[in-house]
């Protein structure tokens, strides 16, 4: 679930955050030892991504909006991580 590490034993369930968030009008619980409001946070940036690739395109399905909108967020995240290489290569340079 989210927040936990990678690596390692979980959390048991029942210490973990009882999160309900709305995407799409459909309540779903998250079990995650992140802070509710983070989670909550996350829900909407979903929500809002949701919402906006169906604007772009009613006829998807909910499912193909959410596919694309995995895909925005892995390239958000790809392009994050590839900025971070580049500017700990500078750190490295400097030092």
């Amino acid at each position: 679930m989210l927040g936990q590490k990678a690596y390692g034993v979980p959390e048991p369930v029942e210490k973990r955050n009882r999160v309900a968030v709305k995407i799409m009008e459909e309540e779903y619980i998250v079990l995650s030892d992140a802070e509710a409001e983070y989670i909550k946070g996350l829900a909407g940036l979903v929500d809002e991504r949701m919402k906006a690739a169906l604007a772009v395109n009613p006829r998807l399905s909910r499912g193909q909006a959410a596919i694309l909108v995995c895909l925005s967020l892995a390239d958000d995240l790809n392009k994050i991580k590839r900025r971070y290489t580049e500017l700990m290569s500078l750190v490295e340079d400097v030092r």
